[in-house]
């Protein structure tokens, strides 16, 4: 598949970036990695005039410490991150979701922000420009109904992303910058919730960092991935969670994310923890429960919908156990 042609542009300052993305907005699409961007160039799902390359802005990548924060460079590849030191040491979750993502060779390319920033994808929407043509426009391309849910009154795609959910679990932000200033915002932030426009983030602004809060001392993570094969698969269900415990070893905090569960990651809602040692199996399986019905899983995947959404309450318990060994310092 031949992509439209388009003028490349390779910016050698953040500064010249900014200002070539003010310029171009809805016309420029950003590449960095390009594992997301190039197979939606095949397909003619987008169709810019201008690509802009990070290739050369080295500011935006390397991971660092800085006071209490972990700083992630935009353009740190997953690979970087899997062998990072300080990440394997206090953010294995983290670590799980970047080798949980396709195949080494993949993960050698791709960005944590490229990852974070995927758009959402649907069997009905990620087609080539031929199959799309013979059919009705759906929502995600500005038409009037969708294919997956009949009846349905907005788009049913996925978003699904590997890092989203861990990150949201580990309380992540992201610096955005654009041409006239800056902002701080949650990774949680970054999502709409609609599937059509799944990201927060205007057509200016270029999310250059991920800030992450040093963990408290007894903290344990994991991520959870469904996928058809074990090598090159989007998440079909995944479910990361993050506890920490106090000097005593009472659970005083946690969180469960599930992904690939609609349009945007989603927190589970949990019950106090009660100042316990333990996490007893009643107090998990109404995790799992609770992640069941805030899931919103249709057809449109590789696997039926109500089958993603019963594995998610397997994952979510596999997450909050392997947390917990963790947390622990188990395996």
């Amino acid at each position: 598949m031949r992509m439209q042609p388009f003028v490349y542009l390779e910016p050698k300052t953040l500064k010249e970036a900014l200002i070539m993305l003010d310029q171009n907005k809805e016309k420029l699409k950003i590449i960095s990695g390009g594992t997301e961007l190039i197979p939606l160039l095949k397909l003619r799902l987008i169709k810019p005039q201008y690509i802009m390359s990070l290739k050369k802005l080295s500011k935006l990548k390397g991971i660092r410490e800085q006071g209490s924060k972990i700083i992630i460079g935009a353009s740190t590849t997953l690979a970087e991150i899997a062998e990072s030191h300080v990440m394997n040491s206090l953010f294995k979750g983290i670590v799980d979701a970047t080798k949980a993502v396709a195949a080494p060779q993949i993960q050698n390319i791709a960005t944590i922000a490229g990852n974070l920033l995927q758009d959402s994808r649907c069997l009905y929407y990620n087609q080539s420009e031929m199959v799309r043509g013979g059919l009705e426009p759906c929502y995600k391309l500005n038409g009037h109904l969708c294919r997956a849910v009949k009846g349905g009154k907005r788009c049913f795609s996925v978003y699904q992303g590997d890092l989203a959910p861990i990150l949201i679990a580990f309380n992540a932000k992201v610096k955005l910058e654009k041409k006239d200033g800056t902002k701080t915002v949650s990774v949680s932030e970054l999502f709409s919730g609609n599937g059509k426009q799944p990201i927060n983030i205007q057509e200016d602004e270029l999310l250059t960092k991920i800030i992450l809060p040093l963990p408290k001392k007894n903290t344990g993570s994991s991520y959870q991935k469904l996928r058809m094969r074990g090598s090159i698969d989007y998440p079909l269900a995944s479910a990361a969670s993050v506890f920490h415990s106090d000097k005593n070893g009472n659970i005083v905090d946690g969180c469960v994310v599930i992904g690939a569960a609609g349009p945007s990651p989603k927190i589970v809602p949990m019950a106090s923890f009660g100042n316990k040692k333990e996490l007893d199996n009643s107090f998990i399986d109404n995790v799992a429960q609770n992640a069941y019905k805030i899931a919103e899983t249709v057809n449109n995947q590789a696997l039926p919908g109500s089958y993603r959404r019963k594995v998610i309450t397997v994952l979510v318990k596999r997450a909050i156990n392997s947390s917990l060994r963790d947390m622990r310092g188990g395996n």
